[in-house]
């Protein structure tokens, strides 16, 4: 068997440290492997808890319009046991993880791997802490067999001058992550977010907010902002228009003094090396002086009538159905037919999302009219 020179393992090693942190590098990197290992195509990719995609490149003959549904098939793909097993620099090999039945069966070799022309495979872990999982692979066309234990032995060459300078990178990666937190000052809740929502680094007092429970985060590690409609405003400043990242929104809770003004922000490439990555940086901020609503925009935005501003203001000042039944001499039934007729204008579905798209209209107190007993109102305007 024929090994790789020094000079070539070194000069792949260099590629490899600068494609880790830079997209348009790392195709020569993985050219290299598919020229020396025997393969077609070489994937790297980076997996949040063996469950979700982080990062994905690949090079070399492959349908990559197929390719693009690698998500979808990541949870019944047999290969995804060697981001499992977390097990650094061992080689894994198709039918260590499929037998000919599970080939012919299951969907992702015949709905994805064969018809995308990755039939064939060997991979491997080259690092992982907590959540993440970065790993190499090799494959061919189903129709060329296995790779031949020559391949194999070449390829777990340059696994062994990778599993370093990959590890190096992710030191390179987290000094870059601490320094833009530290930027922001101790006292800043912050956090670095992928674009898909996953918290990348965050702030102590980020932490803090997500020990309170103001926010969250689910079970792939996307951050959760307990509100369809906040998530909705997240996803759409972290995708951005036309991929430019960046926005600013606001969330509440049921009190008025718990209402948050989020600012996202673009950062320059980090741990960047496949089209599916991107980050920013999310900002909240929590508006300390007392906020009251103004009556003449929501009726405006959202066809109110007078009892319904009313009752919008009562539920953002955190008043209970009952509460505001007694404060509008009304019966319970008839605040919660005008809660049924709100939720329609407003196309929310629970009285949480009403206090939430009603702080969009909250000012300073001396800014808006403020809550008052209105006794005389009809109970519906």
């Amino acid at each position: 068997m024929e090994y790789m020179s020094n000079h070539t393992l070194d000069t792949f090693k260099e590629l490899l440290l600068e494609g880790l942190c830079d997209s348009d590098v790392l195709p020569r990197a993985l050219e290299m492997v598919n020229a020396h290992c025997g393969a077609e195509t070489t994937q790297l990719i980076s997996v949040s808890d063996a469950t979700f995609i982080l990062d994905s490149a690949v090079e070399g003959t492959v349908d990559r319009d197929l390719f693009q549904n690698e998500q979808e098939y990541l949870a019944v793909n047999p290969r995804t046991r060697i981001l499992a097993s977390r097990e650094i620099g061992r080689i894994i090999r198709d039918h260590e993880v499929a037998d000919e039945e599970t080939v012919a069966t299951n969907a992702a070799y015949q709905e994805l791997l064969i018809p995308a022309g990755v039939g064939q495979f060997a991979g491997t872990v080259l690092a992982s802490d907590d959540s993440t999982v970065v790993a190499l692979a090799i494959a061919r066309p189903r129709d060329d067999g296995p790779f031949s234990d020559d391949s194999i032995a070449r390829f777990s060459q340059m696994v062994r001058a990778a599993i370093p300078v990959t590890h190096l990178a992710g030191r390179i990666v987290s000094r870059q992550e601490t320094s833009l937190l530290d930027m922001f000052g101790r006292q800043a809740c912050v956090a670095i977010l992928h674009k898909s929502g996953t918290v990348v680094r965050q702030s102590e007092q980020f932490e803090k907010l997500l020990a309170s429970g103001v926010v969250r985060t689910d079970g792939l590690g996307r951050l959760d902002l307990l509100s369809d409609e906040s998530n909705r405003d997240l996803a759409l400043t972290l995708r951005g228009q036309s991929n430019a990242i960046g926005g600013r929104f606001s969330f509440a809770r049921l009190r008025p003094e718990c209402t948050y003004i989020c600012s996202v922000t673009p950062v320059p490439p980090i741990g960047h090396f496949g089209a599916r990555s991107g980050h920013a940086v999310l900002f909240i901020d929590k508006l300390t002086s007392v906020k009251s609503l103004d009556r003449n925009l929501l009726r405006q935005t959202y066809s109110l009538t007078s009892a319904e501003c009313d009752v919008c203001e009562r539920l953002y000042a955190s008043q209970t159905v009952a509460e505001i039944a007694t404060a509008r001499a009304v019966a319970t039934s008839t605040v919660k037919t005008l809660l049924k007729s709100i939720m329609q204008k407003m196309v929310v579905n629970r009285q949480a999302e009403i206090v939430i798209k009603s702080s969009r209209f909250a000012f300073d107190s001396g800014m808006s009219v403020p809550v008052q007993t209105n006794a005389g109102d009809k109970p519906y305007g």
